[in-house]
């Protein structure tokens, strides 16, 4: 039934065929979407935690990724849409994953260096988005 299509939004997408959803692609693609989205909501509800404490003032968030990155959500959402890119093996999946690198990278070094002006024992080896290189 090669006729038969998903993911399909009318005329203005592309037809994905059945046999799609055991293309290696797809299936990476969504082990790295779900792999993304994870550590979004993970990062997320210990920002929110630390927050919802009604305490005054900010707090170097910790645990999970937080040993790694100052921003483990914003690398969450990166990762979530080269899952969509990949899965998806469309131009406008791959847009949207350039314009989600260019926009979150410039926010992640931003609260990096936030955070090393605001905490004089901000974690040294922490890095900004990516583990042990930026």
């Amino acid at each position: 039934m090669e006729e038969t299509h998903v993911l399909s939004g009318g005329p203005y997408s592309s037809p994905y065929p059945i046999k799609w959803l055991l293309d290696v692609r797809f299936i990476c693609g969504v082990i790295f979407f779900l792999t993304g989205f994870i550590i979004n909501v993970i990062s997320d509800t210990i920002l929110r935690k630390i927050r919802s404490n009604n305490e005054k003032g900010y707090r170097i968030p910790s645990g999970f990724l937080f040993s790694f990155v100052s921003c483990p959500n914003y690398l969450g959402e990166i990762i979530e849409w080269l899952g969509w890119a990949i899965l998806t093996w469309s131009i406008a999946g791959l847009s949207f994953f350039i314009w989600t690198v260019a926009n979150l990278l410039r926010r992640a070094l931003s609260h990096h260096k936030w955070y090393k002006k605001e905490f004089s024992n901000y974690p040294p080896k922490r890095q900004a988005l990516i583990p042990f290189v930026l």
